[in-house]
């Protein structure tokens, strides 16, 4: 059975001594953010997360949701929660107080979001698109949708999905085929199907807004073959008056089924059928063509790919705490050199190194990665509210880079510091019982959804890192340079700064190189993009806990960690710098090979 404690203590560290948040009290709601209110806000979510999602969850992976005749039945427990968790109001904490949230800022909801994954992702997988299908709809939604659907959203009345994907078109959007009529009442008819929808289909409330992608016909009544006939259309399970907001008649929706899948079974993963269903189109006024018609989907792919990134932070979060309390009680062989224990009959395994290797590379991903996802959300603030243009644009490159980085590189580590835990405990970690084997089920999921963590490398190399002449990759980079120039006097900290400067240089050389031959070898350049996003993901955590070791090496000036806490924070620092930011090298290295060896055998030969 595993067990849980919510790291309130480690937030706490983060938002006061790391980030320092009160420096940022002119941002909105950042004045209310301080140390007595925000350790009220992550014991109640803790609490609820831990007292009530907890004890449902493994139970729900063993039942799993269900389907006969189109409808779906949650697990056992799931409504509950629900009920609970509406009340309760986790879901719309950063939503705007005008829209029925808290209105606190987006690094608050970072740490509900890691809750959310480690005591109950399949359940909160209803409610993940509830506030930012909201917040979408309130600002590009026509008024009776603004009246109506919008509060029922932000309540968790009603739920939301996104459904992009299609049996024969995933993330290349140009082979979509579901298609929607334009009608006289200036409503559209949506016709086709849909895969892969989570929470397509349930039992938890009347009513379901679907958020699709479709295709308008041209004037021959062809489905065009590129971007430019995708729009987005939202399309509700059940009609909604747009005078009353009633609800009414079913709209032409069916769940045909429910993925049978690795993990989060608990979740309905559905195959979904538009059959001449009602729809209204859902654009950004203020622009014209492709970039108007996609606006509502790009704000919703970019909330879900930041946290999807947050999933694998809280399956790696459980998975060490599970691990290490095994290791600490499981007795195996003698520590080398001398016994640690010599009144037991053997030493705990936690005193072998392989076994530390495993538990101590997965927990400085962990508080590393939270720290990066807790400092990106402050930068999230700042690049939308920010009063300085120059501020607004630093804070939207460094998320502009960052956002590809972490869906892929946290769910890969997610994943590998998940099964790293698991063989921690051995046999034990195979079964089902000690829970360890439904956590790395679960958390393979991160590396798929929300665009393959392959096509969010791609995303990186060939636009984020190039948009506006390469802009934001010199913001990412001259940031680091910047936080160097502050501590490279500081000879304690030597032994952080050096590698991470050597490791900057090595990666601007690459740079470099990618400049000098993306227009004569464009194959050989794409080939290295996953090599570069994972060196991207080492040095921000490498710079992230380089900050985290200049903090905790300040005494008098860090308050939310003791001596004891403060150790440990700086050894997990040296074992990110010496055993992650050396691979930079070598990933730098296999870029610049060129890779031929992927590219020289023929299709039919691979």
């Amino acid at each position: 059975m595993l067990t849980y404690r919510a790291p309130q203590e480690d937030w706490q560290f983060v938002l006061h001594d790391l980030l320092k948040i009160e420096r940022y009290a002119d941002l909105p709601g950042f004045s209310e953010l301080l140390p007595e209110f925000t350790a009220q806000v992550f014991e109640a979510a803790s609490r609820f997360h831990v007292d009530v999602l907890h004890p449902i969850n493994q139970k729900s992976d063993a039942q799993g949701a269900r389907i006969a005749n189109g409808q779906v039945s949650t697990p056992d427990g799931f409504g509950k929660a629900w009920d609970a968790y509406r009340a309760a109001g986790w879901h719309r904490l950063s939503l705007s107080e005008s829209l029925g949230g808290a209105g606190l800022p987006p690094l608050m909801s970072v740490p509900i979001s890691e809750l959310r994954v480690s005591t109950g992702h399949s359940f909160s997988m209803y409610n993940s698109f509830c506030a930012p299908t909201a917040r979408m709809l309130a600002t590009l939604g026509e008024p009776w949708i603004q009246q109506h659907i919008v509060p029922r959203l932000s309540d968790g009345d009603w739920t939301a999905t996104m459904c992009m994907t299609e049996p024969q078109a995933g993330t290349d959007l140009r082979q979509l085929s579901t298609r929607a009529e334009p009608q006289d009442d200036g409503t559209w008819r949506i016709t086709g199907n849909k895969i892969f929808i989570s929470g397509g289909e349930h039992d938890l409330t009347d009513n379901i807004v679907h958020i699709v992608l479709a295709k308008v016909p041209d004037e021959s009544g062809r489905i065009p073959s590129g971007l430019s006939s995708v729009n987005v259309f939202m399309v509700p399970k059940r009609m909604v008056d747009i005078v009353t907001g009633e609800v009414g008649a079913s709209n032409g929706v069916k769940a045909l089924s429910i993925e049978h899948k690795m993990g989060i079974e608990g979740n309905a993963t559905c195959a979904m059928e538009f059959t001449n269903a009602v729809g209204w189109r859902i654009a950004d006024t203020q622009h014209t063509g492709t970039s108007a018609n996609m606006a509502p989907m790009f704000l919703l792919m970019n909330y879900a790919r930041v946290g999807t990134a947050m999933s694998g932070i809280g399956y790696a979060e459980i998975a060490c705490q599970n691990a290490t309390a095994y290791a600490r009680q499981r007795l195996s062989g003698r520590a080398q050199g001398h016994p640690r224990y010599p009144e037991r009959p053997a030493d705990p395994i936690i005193v072998h190194a392989d076994v530390r290797r495993l538990l101590l590379e997965s927990r400085s991903f962990v508080e590393g990665a939270r720290a990066g996802a807790m400092r990106a959300a402050l930068w999230q603030s700042i690049a939308e509210h920010a009063l300085d243009k120059a501020d607004r644009e630093h804070a939207s490159d460094l998320l502009e880079v960052l956002t590809p980085v972490m869906k892929a590189f946290f769910t890969d580590r997610g994943f590998e510091a998940a099964v790293a835990c698991q063989q921690v405990l051995g046999g034990h970690g195979y079964i089902k019982d000690y829970g360890l084997e439904q956590i790395v089920r679960n958390a393979r999921i991160g590396q798929l959804y929300e665009g393959a963590n392959g096509i969010q490398a791609v995303d990186l190399l060939q636009r984020k890192l190039t948009a506006n002449g390469a802009r934001a990759r010199q913001h990412f980079m001259s940031s680091i340079r910047a936080f160097l120039d502050v501590q490279h006097e500081k000879a304690s900290l030597a032994e952080f700064m050096k590698p991470l400067s050597a490791a900057l240089a090595r990666l601007q050389k690459t740079f470099d190189w990618i400049d000098q031959n993306h227009k004569s070898s464009p194959e050989q350049i794409n080939a290295g993009a996953y090599d570069l996003l994972t060196a991207v993901g080492i040095l921000y955590l490498g710079w992230t806990w380089a900050e985290i070791a200049a903090v905790v090496s300040d005494a008098p000036h860090c308050h939310f960690a003791d001596a004891a806490e403060r150790q440990r924070k700086y050894q997990l620092a040296r074992v990110w710098v010496q055993r992650q930011l050396p691979l930079i090298d070598g990933l730098c290295a296999r870029i610049e090979s060129g890779n031929d060896s992927l590219l020289s055998l023929p299709d039919d030969s691979i």
